[in-house]
């Protein structure tokens, strides 16, 4: 896909656009700070970030009402001594600097509520910040902290507290003196343990420990009888311990990327759960208990050892995705019929020979992959999917498909490559809002006239298949911008190509083309066009005239080697690969 470069050209600047930032004052304060100087005591709020400051001006002393301060996204390493004259401040911005200490004074602002250090290179905590006893939101996330000094425990304003992407290998106790915290962030650090005191935090909602190197959990983690969201993914937990089905309230559960091979029973205890995410773990067995958590409205299974499925996962009558990709599932139970509300089902890279006819009762399911399985026949009931928007039949071993597969009328996306489909049932022209088809890798020899009426088709591949003619209805496809029909036995091209006027991509590569219609040259919008390894007598005049062509291959056509120079004067602007691998 193409990026496009955005590229901000800074020339001669004034040194005060630079330190005092843009010339406007808005409804929410200054963004200019020799504009704040004229009327000091009237400034509330101060937005001088994205200034490439790297001086904050001692007269900052004189905003003695401000409120608000936002230096983030500067290049401060220090701050004046004059920022203990902002006694009214309640928040204030230093985020993506370059501090690395914090002046003595700035303890003086009793009144600060929120402070923003995220992003500076901090080595240590900034003991200054220790006495805000009014602090409520505190950040240091992305510095270089090692260490927690015991000094946090008195912030017992604080309500948030953000410490994600440091060098944290251990929490002092004193952490459980944050009683009023709503929210705990430690991702990205080193902790190998948590200390009992995490289990005095009562009033807390949300507990992040993504990427640690967390082994095991205090039991005292199933007293945080307030907690919704627990993230613990990508670290290194074999068993959960049983006191986690206290967490009632939980209502998110992120444990991907650890080393459990089972769930203890006690997870029935977490009937608030709505979200679970135990995607690349060691587990072989999921325990019937599973079945019991009657909220849980996703559930990530992917890159586990299961070869079953229990019979109670019935009970999930509220779970709309189940992700069961890259798992060793050999067959499903009947009862997933049954999950009435599902609207994705992921079962890629299993051992699946077949499919239970019950599938066809998921009528709400939108989202159906069941690619590098087995599978050698589709239930016919696969039509009763109404909803169904995007279908993944890749890698399997299908003879034939279903006339049934008609019936999908919402069907926008589906791929039956690398299959061994021999013929397609022109029901496949009643899936009006197909907007993609891949065939690739199949033992195609024909396509029914019907693919035609697919009038909203955007892709087609039809590459590796055993087609030596192409019907006319093709041309049909007026929507039809990529089309890939790579090793075939093609042998002429009909003249309705020349009605795919929005096609921009075109392979026609190892086929047994000797000429093209001159209808060719009505494709006006074709950039990229591949004719390598047909056996052209002569240079194809017709493509001459396709006036936003950009690359054209010419690979394997070894009459043309000697054309090269008087194909490139007719093609000035075109890059052209004529390279022969013989």
């Amino acid at each position: 896909m193409n990026q496009r470069k955005r590229w901000i050209v800074c020339v001669v600047l004034c040194f005060f656009c630079k330190l005092y930032g843009e010339d406007r004052k808005d409804n929410k304060g200054y963004r200019n700070f020799n504009d704040a100087l004229k009327k000091p005591m009237d400034v509330r709020v101060l937005d001088l970030s994205h200034n490439q400051l790297t001086v904050l001006p001692k007269e900052i002393g004189q905003l003695q009402n401000l409120e608000e301060l936002d230096l983030s996204y500067n290049q401060l390493s220090t701050l004046p001594n004059e920022i203990e004259m902002l006694r009214k401040l309640r928040k204030l911005n230093l985020g993506r600097n370059q501090l690395k200490s914090l002046p003595q004074e700035i303890g003086r602002l009793q009144k600060l509520e929120e402070l923003n250090l995220g992003g500076n290179p901090f080595t240590a905590f900034p003991q200054e910040i220790a006495g805000f006893q009014n602090l409520k939101i505190l950040s240091l996330e992305n510095n270089q902290l090692a260490v927690l000094p015991n000094e946090i425990g008195k912030l017992r304003s604080l309500k948030h507290l953000n410490l994600g992407y440091n060098q944290l290998t251990v929490l002092p106790q004193e952490i459980g003196k944050l009683q009023n915290l709503v929210s705990l962030h430690l991702s990205n650090n080193q902790l190998a343990t948590l200390p009992q005191e995490i289990g005095k935090l009562q009033n807390l909602h949300s507990l992040n420990l993504d990427n640690n190197r967390l082994r095991t959990l205090p039991n005292e983690i199933g007293t945080l009888q307030n907690l919704q969201w627990l993230y613990l993914s990508d670290n290194q937990l074999t068993v959960l311990p049983q006191e986690i089905g206290k967490l009632q309230n939980l209502v998110s559960l992120h444990l991907s990327n650890n080393q459990l091979t089972t769930l203890p029973q006690e997870i029935v205890g977490l009937q608030n759960l709505q979200d679970l995410n135990l995607k690349n773990n060691h587990l072989t067995v999921l325990s019937k208990e599973i079945g019991q958590l009657k909220r849980l409205g996703s559930l990530d299974l992917e890159y586990n050892q299961l070869a079953t499925l229990p019979q109670e996962i019935v009970g999930l009558q509220n779970l709309q995705g189940l992700n069961l990709d890259n798992n060793h599932l050999t067959v499903l139970p009947k009862e997933i019929g049954q999950l009435k509300r599902l609207g994705g089902l992921g079962l890629e890279y299993n051992q699946l020979g077949s499919f239970p006819q019950e599938i066809g009762q998921l009528q709400n399911l939108k989202y159906l992959n069941l690619g590098h399985n087995r599978l050698t026949t589709l239930p016919q009931e696969i039509g009763t999917l109404q909803r169904l928007e995007w279908l993944d039949l890749e890698y399997n071993q299908l003879g034939s498909l279903p006339q049934e597969i008609g019936q999908l009328q919402n069907l926008k996306s589906l791929d039956m490559s690398d299959n061994q489909l021999a013929i397609l049932p022109k029901e496949i022209g009643q899936l009006k809002r197909l907007g993609s088809l891949n065939l690739e890798n199949n033992q195609l020899t024909v396509l029914p006239q019907e693919i035609g009426t697919l009038r909203r088709l955007e892709w087609l591949n039809l590459a590796n298949n055993q087609l030596r003619i192409l019907p006319n209805k093709i041309g049909k496809l007026r929507k039809l911008e990529y089309l890939d029909l790579t090793n075939n036995q093609l042998t002429n091209l009909s003249q309705e190509i020349g009605t795919l006027r929005k096609l921009e991509w075109l392979s026609l590569e190892n086929n047994q083309l000797r000429t093209l219609p001159k209808e060719i040259g009505q494709l006006q919008r074709l950039e990229w066009l591949d004719l390598s390894g047909n056996p052209f007598t002569t240079f194809p005049q017709e493509i001459v005239g396709l006036k936003h062509l950009e690359t054209l291959i010419l690979k394997d056509i070894p009459v043309l080697l000697s054309e090269q120079e008087k194909i490139r004067k007719l093609l000035p602007d075109v890059t052209i690969h004529f390279e022969s691998t013989e």
